[in-house]
């Protein structure tokens, strides 16, 4: 298996548990592997483009470079990543804010949306 299918694969196992995390009213820790999930996707995109980075701020800005700014993918992937982004360090950091469970559907709704957009566009390039 390459690199880029273990990311794919890593991204679709954080969905399941995120799924099966909504389930159980675990809002924070939903929220976390959502974003996890995006987070391997967009390291398989990047490898793609031979674009290797290890922050996390690094890979948002990487992905906004060379995937939104050019067009090759939706703005509206930005916007999933910048929001779960947020609410996983709301989630992980920020213990008095309350996690609803709106706030978390739409977190793994966002994450399930950019990993499937972001799988078509690898299985076409």
């Amino acid at each position: 298996m390459n690199q880029i299918s273990s990311y794919i694969n890593q991204a679709n196992e954080e969905l399941e548990a995120a799924t099966l995390l909504l389930e159980k009213n675990y809002y924070r820790a939903c929220i976390s592997r959502c974003y996890y999930a995006i987070y391997c996707t967009v390291q398989a995109l990047l490898i793609v483009k031979n674009i290797n980075t290890r922050s996390h701020r690094g890979v948002r800005q990487q992905f906004s470079q060379h995937f939104i700014q050019t067009g090759e993918l939706s703005l509206e992937l930005s916007k999933a990543l910048r929001i779960t982004y947020d609410l996983r360090q709301l989630g992980d950091y920020d213990q008095v804010i309350e996690i609803t469970r709106e706030q978390t559907k739409i977190a793994l709704e966002y994450a399930t949306v950019f990993v499937e957009q972001a799988s078509h566009w690898l299985n076409t390039h």
